[in-house]
């Protein structure tokens, strides 16, 4: 995934700072995450250029937007609730995310562990 400085989603980032709706925040699947769905006859995806929504087996939906190039879809991180259980880990098989610090990501799961990755030093 290109990093891109989207003006778009700095205001969303600034209004889920500034109004503590983090929910707002976006997280992206490859568009791929589809395909289990485009064959079945219990489920429909309708789409826009830059948006679209899958009604899934058993009446479950969510809404998503989608990137240019059609290789990512994204959605609120609260949408994803309406993943239902027996297809959430086909979800986040496609998950992708930018470049981020993985240790970082370890502490933040787990706060009391002892992670080091290196000694301190200036930026």
């Amino acid at each position: 995934m290109d990093t891109v400085k989207e003006p778009a989603y700095r205001d969303l980032v600034g209004r889920a700072m500034e109004s503590g709706k983090f929910e707002l925040l976006q997280v992206w699947f490859a568009s791929e995450v589809l395909e289990r769905y485009r064959g079945d006859p219990d489920s429909r995806i309708l789409r826009t250029d830059s948006a679209g929504r899958l009604r899934g087996p058993g009446n479950w939906m969510i809404n998503f937007g989608i990137s240019q190039d059609d290789a990512f879809i994204h959605m609120s991180a609260i949408s994803t609730t309406a993943i239902p259980e027996g297809h959430r880990q086909h979800w986040l098989d496609h998950l992708v995310a930018p470049p981020m610090g993985n240790t970082f990501i370890r502490i933040v799961l787990n706060p009391n562990a002892c992670i080091g990755d290196g000694p301190t030093r200036d930026w």
